[in-house]
């Protein structure tokens, strides 16, 4: 299918990633096939709506069993995408605006931090060797969004400034990973690690300690003890939400959403194994803007 192929160009040249590149077209491809080869053109709002319906209902051929809420949007989001291809490259107009991704009423969703309110955290930090690991916590948890157990897990030694990249080898279900740093947080980390770290690590058994957060006895820090520190900055930060290492992970996922991140990328960055949790940020999104 010669679209197929054009749209496959379009999106890798627009810098999607290879995941998303490969999925799209091959949705596109399935769509068109249930429309038994209708030509694009020809193509009404009322055969995208049929379609979304049949996708709802219907059983999946693969799985054999309803397809979930995340699978038909991402037919939808599909679509949206081929629609802006068919319109820059080939002339040609899809009617998709109609076409709303469907909400899991049942999901309950964390209230994420606004970017004021995470800039505030930032802003409440000092230059005390406790404030340069409390900015080193925040840039991990949030401006890298990692998980709570795969940030206390983090060593010295998994941080490459020459790339700017942060190995996450204690990743969910030992799925391991890189995640990318800007060159803020890597003043932040290069802060805790060459300043403050060094005076934890003087009280410490086991001068090696491999462990990027310590404790003032030289000890690794566990999740409470880093949790205690956040409750210590939300109150002086005057935040009045309940915040946790999570909240942080939430609110830069829906921080990228905002700024025009594909979902594919940010299920990637987050270390997701399938979009299903992913698309929860996609409802916070929608529910701002109504």
């Amino acid at each position: 299918m010669k679209v197929k192929e054009e749209f496959r160009e379009y999106l890798q040249t627009l810098g999607y990633s290879t995941q998303i590149s490969y999925e799209l077209p091959n949705t596109i491809e399935r769509i068109l096939h249930h429309l038994q080869g209708k030509p694009i053109s020809k193509i009404t709002k009322k055969d995208l709506e049929d379609y979304v319906l049949y996708l709802q209902t219907s059983i999946s051929t693969r799985t054999k069993q309803k397809r979930s809420i995340v699978q038909i949007n991402s037919y939808i989001y599909a679509l949206k995408h081929f629609s802006k291809f068919l319109y820059t490259v080939k002339e040609q107009t899809l009617t998709v605006h109609h076409l709303s991704y469907l909400k899991d009423v049942h999901k309950k969703t964390r209230e994420p931090l606004n970017l004021e309110e995470v800039q505030q955290l930032f802003a409440v930090t000092d230059q005390t060797k406790y404030g340069l690991r409390d900015r080193a916590m925040l840039t991990l948890f949030y401006s890298c969004g990692l998980r709570r157990n795969e940030g206390i897990h983090v060593k010295t030694t998994d941080i490459d400034f020459r790339k700017n990249l942060v190995f996450v080898e204690k990743g969910k279900l030992g799925k391991q990973r890189y995640v990318p740093f800007t060159e803020q947080s890597a003043c932040y980390l290069k802060d805790y690690l060459y300043k403050a770290r060094p005076q934890f690590i003087r009280k410490a058994e086991k001068k090696k300690r491999k462990t990027l957060f310590i404790s003032n006895r030289g000890l690794a820090l566990e999740s409470q003890s880093l949790l205690n520190r956040l409750n210590h900055l939300t109150k002086k930060a005057k935040i009045d939400k309940k915040v946790g290492l999570h909240t942080l992970r939430h609110s830069i996922a829906t921080h990228l959403l905002q700024n025009g991140m594909d979902i594919y990328s940010i299920s990637e960055f987050l270390g997701h194994s399938s979009l299903e949790s992913t698309q929860i940020y996609t409802h916070i999104i929608e529910d701002e803007n109504q």
